[in-house]
């Protein structure tokens, strides 16, 4: 691993000789120098963990036409009844694009209905329809089994560590990101 000192320097040089070609064993030595190891990579082995989580889903919701975060979006407003959908965003931690987006496709399906907030007109206010209370009761099971399926790999006490430290790294822990 290089240390802050180190990846200045190796910038600075990079700066200079900017108008002259690396030959293919100058960028190898480079790149060795730097530590870079794609496969070692939290933000890559994370997001192949995150391809394997979807596959997961995928196989168990086989034939739903249903996504993670519209499951997710069902399941909160399932265990919280009545939520803003702006509420239900941060819930769920989709950002307002991508809530406004699960909002659409639900509403579209029957699933959840949509009214202005009695207190704040400036809400929007998500419930489930019981089209959707009766949907989503029926695939929480199957839901679990996508979480199950995920950490078969490990065992119960690896499950339990992997689990709390992707909260601390998330922030939905004390100690976290956000509690630094």
């Amino acid at each position: 691993m290089t240390t802050l000192d180190e990846a200045q320097k190796f910038k600075r040089q990079t700066a200079r000789a900017a108008n002259q070609p690396l030959s293919r064993e100058e960028t190898m030595t480079q790149y060795t120098k730097t530590g870079y190891d794609l496969d070692a990579h939290p933000a890559y082995v994370v997001r192949r963990a995150h391809q394997r989580a979807t596959l997961c889903f995928q196989q168990v919701m086989a034939g739903e036409d249903l996504s993670p975060t519209q499951f997710a979006a069902l399941a909160t407003v399932l265990k919280h009844g009545e939520v803003s959908q702006n509420h239900l965003g941060r819930m769920t931690a989709m950002d307002p694009s991508t809530i406004s987006l699960v909002v659409r496709k639900l509403l579209k399906q029957g699933l959840i209905k949509r009214s202005a907030s009695d207190t704040d007109q400036r809400l929007t206010i998500i419930t489930l329809t019981d089209e959707g209370t009766r949907y989503t009761l029926e695939r929480l099971a199957r839901s679990v089994e996508v979480g199950q399926r995920l950490l078969s790999p490990l065992t119960a006490a690896e499950q339990a560590t992997l689990l709390r430290l992707l909260q601390r790294i998330s922030g939905d822990e004390p100690g976290g990101v956000e509690g630094k």
